[in-house]
């Protein structure tokens, strides 16, 4: 059942497991409603058994926060980028989660269709977004640029990416953004200088004050000076 749980049928029963949209009884049943938010306050996401007229159990699970998480979030707010969360999770549960990684905004009880206009109301206030993701419900939430975790990702979220980090290792999306800002730095400085050159060159060339051959030369030269000018990205 996409974005709700799963349903089986065991000796001619139906029985859900799933979020608590599953069961519309949860609304009476004031303890394990206390439950759900003491283990939601502690960061748990909290899955529901029963069935479509008795909660039978309480199943809570709790993702490991990655070592380098708060460092890479701490590196991208350096950048100058705001950092989201896009989840399926319940919001007390990402909420707690936000708190402790230091996440600018949280987004939270989204279904795969729902993360697509989550991430176009992020482009229009931003403009430029880039998802990070793994699973396949992050595949269809395609941003500006879309980023998998190369050996940790679904195929879907890896074919569906524009960009695929050869390593299960957060640093490298700092690191992709770095080399990105460099690169276009770069770029920029190149053409600049490319059109500069021309710029002198040509009248030059044609009003007589330089020989053709004179301006072929620091034409050729100047190409050599951008590619030089663009190997500094090895370094």
């Amino acid at each position: 059942m996409v974005g709700y749980g799963a349903l089986a049928r065991v000796q001619n029963r139906k029985i859900y497991v799933g979020k608590q949209d599953l069961f519309p009884e949860m609304n009476q049943d004031n303890g394990a409603a206390k439950s759900i938010e003491r283990l939601r306050n502690e960061g748990k996401t909290v899955v529901l058994v029963g069935t479509s007229g008795e909660i039978t159990g309480l199943l809570a699970v709790r993702d490991e926060i990655r070592p380098d998480a708060i460092k890479v979030i701490d590196e991208l707010h350096g950048l100058g980028v705001k950092v989201a969360m896009l989840t399926g999770d319940n919001r007390i549960t990402a909420e707690a989660f936000a708190r402790e990684l230091g996440i600018d905004d949280v987004r939270a009880d989204l279904k795969p269709e729902e993360k697509i206009h989550a991430i176009k109301e992020l482009e229009q206030e931003y403009r430029n977004v880039a998802m990070v993701g793994d699973g396949i419900n992050d595949a269809p939430a395609r941003a500006t640029v879309g980023i998998a975790m190369g050996v940790a990702g679904t195929d879907a979220a890896i074919e569906a990416a524009d960009t695929a980090l050869m390593a299960d290792d957060l640093t490298k999306v700092a690191y992709a953004l770095r080399l990105g800002k460099r690169a276009r730095k770069i770029s920029i400085q190149n053409i600049t200088f490319s059109l500069l050159v021309l710029s002198v060159l040509i009248p030059s060339a044609l009003i007589g004050t330089m020989t053709v051959a004179t301006a072929v030369f620091f034409h050729e030269a100047s190409e050599l000076l951008a590619v030089a000018n663009g190997l500094r990205m090895a370094r």
